[in-house]
């Protein structure tokens, strides 16, 4: 399965495969679908959904992939959350040092905390998406195309489109 991503700021246009989708998305893109008689349009992805994105992939590798929860990171997760609901309840600076906390706690239970990390540090900034995608994917080791066709699978459904393995449909 094949999608092209159009950034609506700049005009780029990038290909990705199915397992490549969760990396490859930017604030302000559309995802669309190739199909053989052209394309179907998933979405339109903002700053705020990537942020979604990006917490439900921490949260699910800390879940999934970590032998012990680090405080550090939980708290950075629920920061996220919470700005999700009100983006003005959580500031900025909040967000980052929760971020910078666990970034530091990162070493003890390595990409998934590096995740959640990435996860506020997008919520302040917009440079961090496919970063919480990829720490995601690699907190689930041997496990990563699997983790990466979780998160494409995720997305499409946030989008309303059904996905299994093999086929997609809205």
């Amino acid at each position: 399965m094949k999608f092209k991503i159009i950034n609506l700021s700049d005009g780029s246009q990038k290909d990705c495969s199915f397992q490549d989708l969760s990396k490859s998305l930017t604030p302000n893109c559309i995802i669309l679908r190739v199909k053989e008689d052209g394309f179907e349009s998933i979405g339109l992805v903002s700053h705020h959904t990537l942020v979604v994105f990006a917490v439900e992939f921490a949260h699910y590798a800390l879940q999934n992939y970590t032998k012990k929860i680090l405080p550090e990171a939980q708290t950075c997760i629920d920061l996220v959350y919470k700005w999700i609901k009100d983006q003005s309840s959580v500031s900025k600076e909040e967000l980052s040092a929760a971020a910078d906390a666990a970034a530091s706690a990162a070493s003890a239970a390595a990409y998934a905390a590096s995740s959640a990390a990435d996860a506020a540090a997008y919520a302040a900034s917009a440079a961090y998406a496919a970063y919480a995608a990829i720490a995601a994917a690699d907190a689930a080791g041997k496990n990563r195309l699997d983790e990466q066709n979780r998160q494409a699978t995720f997305i499409l459904n946030f989008f309303g489109a059904e996905c299994d393995s093999v086929v997609c449909t809205t």
